[in-house]
């Protein structure tokens, strides 16, 4: 496991965003609109806070909208 509490809130969605297999997980959520899926892989490879938690949250949200705009 990896600490990064330390870090800015983005972190945690920037570890998603710019790792593939992450991003691939993300997406698999996005796509499931499960954000607890994306959670639980969060909670299995990192330590963060509750603010890099909602910011994760957030960027889920937005990839939701935007693939649910794009069908």
């Amino acid at each position: 496991m990896t600490n990064i509490k330390h870090y800015a809130d983005q972190e945690l969605s920037l570890l998603f965003l710019n790792d593939e297999f992450l991003y691939k997980e993300f997406m698999r959520a996005v796509i499931r609109e499960d954000f607890a899926m994306l959670e639980e892989v969060a909670r299995e490879f990192f330590v963060f806070n509750d603010d890099q938690l909602e910011e994760l949250k957030e960027t889920f949200k937005q990839e939701v909208i935007e693939c649910n705009e794009n069908i």
